[in-house]
């Protein structure tokens, strides 16, 4: 036992902590186990909220199906110009003209087709393996010279009276697309001692319950960014074993060649509008939505906002943050989308990004919905010390007409 004369003569809080204490370790001072460490009972959520963005597969309906490899048609406008390949010399009636084009698969005889400067002449004969057709002129008429690259309206039929079968015979073309369905799982193994020593002496009530769905939240950002930029293909797992990958909406618009920009601050209203107008496939005033971070919606909102003539003072359009922007033959929600700053989830691009999507033509397909539960232990008969806390689904991504979305990439 130790004996002071003076009661004040040595003080020793400092000396007096935790195990674990950052103070004294850094600081060269002792611990003590007579010291409790103090734990917080509950431990705090600080993962970003606005990264859970689950709320967008909930717009988008699962479809059950049967196979992990799907396939889907789709049946285009059927009606494309017609495109000149080469340089074709004027002429008057009744002289014809023979124009080289792109293709013959959208153009037949008896049709009448319009030039760049409004003349029209009648095609009167298409030859397939040439890829050239012949056009007469109006009675009277001429027809304009052609350049390389001249774009040839396909105005209409036209029948004479007294003619035997029908002027023009119409097949429809279809575009057949498909995608594979991706496996995804995750889980927790918990020892059985380790997981008994958290149920009864961990020093956090919440802990067990915390990771569970920290591990399902993960899960479903897992699924989420494959429904953005998940790439079609086989890829090759730890075991060797190949598996099927999802694409997803983002490189779908890649291989489809979507209405795209890129825009600066001064250009960014123009060109946001530009792929709005040049995706227009759906009704008019139909409504899609373009997802962006919060900092580029706010960009996007001060631009409008800075143009003066674009609303009135009170109209509830222009508030402070844009929630919509009309142009008449498009409305488009804005959604502030804070996941497309997340490193871990999304290349860099994607923080100053505009992804314009027509969800109606959007839609995930599943062969079963979302699973979970615990491995059976050594308490249920199966020779083992551990279990498993596990979640497991499937998804492929069905995506009908991506040139009806659009992205623009914004430079500082």
């Amino acid at each position: 036992m130790a004996l002071y004369n003076d009661p004040n003569s040595k003080f020793l809080n400092q000396d007096y902590n935790s195990v674990g204490s950052e103070y004294a370790s850094l600081y060269g001072h002792d611990i003590s186990l007579l010291i409790q460490k103090l734990t917080n009972r509950a431990i705090f959520d600080s993962a970003p909220q606005q990264f859970m963005d689950l709320k967008l597969m909930n717009m988008v309906p699962a479809e059950q199906i049967n196979s992990d490899e799907f396939f889907y048609q789709e049946m285009g406008y059927q009606r494309e110009p017609v495109v000149a390949t080469a340089v074709s010399a004027g002429v008057s009636f009744p002289t014809t003209q023979t124009i080289s084009v792109t293709s013959t698969d959208n153009i037949s005889t008896n049709t009448i087709i319009s030039y760049p400067n409004g003349q029209k002449g009648s095609v009167v004969a298409v030859d397939t393996s040439l890829l050239t057709i012949t056009v007469s002129p109006y009675n009277g008429d001429t027809l304009p010279a052609v350049a390389a690259d001249d774009v040839l309206a396909n105005v209409s039929s036209v029948d004479h009276d007294g003619s035997d079968g029908f002027a023009q015979y119409f097949r429809a073309s279809t575009i057949e697309r498909n995608n594979y369905v991706q496996l995804f799982n995750k889980a927790i193994r918990y020892s059985e001692v380790e997981l008994h020593k958290l149920k009864n002496m961990g020093t956090t009530a919440n802990f067990l319950e915390m990771e569970r769905n920290a591990m399902f939240n993960q899960h479903r950002i897992d699924i989420s960014n494959a429904f953005w930029t998940g790439q079609k293909g086989e890829i090759v797992t730890a075991d060797g074993t190949v598996a099927k990958t999802t694409g997803g909406v983002f490189t779908s618009m890649l291989e489809a060649g979507s209405p795209n920009a890129l825009a600066n601050s001064a250009t960014l209203v123009d060109a946001f509008e530009d792929i709005i107008l040049s995706s227009e496939y759906g009704d008019y005033g139909q409504a899609r939505m373009a997802f962006m971070t919060p900092r580029v919606h706010r960009a996007l909102s001060l631009a409008y906002k800075e143009e003066l003539t674009r609303y009135q003072p009170n109209d509830e359009i222009a508030l402070l943050n844009l929630k919509e922007v009309n142009l008449g033959s498009s409305r488009v929600v804005l959604v502030p989308f804070k996941r497309f700053e997340d490193a871990a989830s999304f290349p860099g691009s994607f923080a100053n990004r505009i992804v314009v999507l027509d969800m109606k033509n959007i839609k995930r397909t599943q062969l079963w919905g979302e699973r979970s539960g615990d491995t059976l232990k050594l308490e249920d008969g199966i020779p083992k010390r551990y279990g498993d806390v596990w979640v497991d689904c499937n998804m492929g991504v069905k995506f009908h007409n991506p040139l009806a979305c659009a992205w623009l990439d914004i430079q500082s």
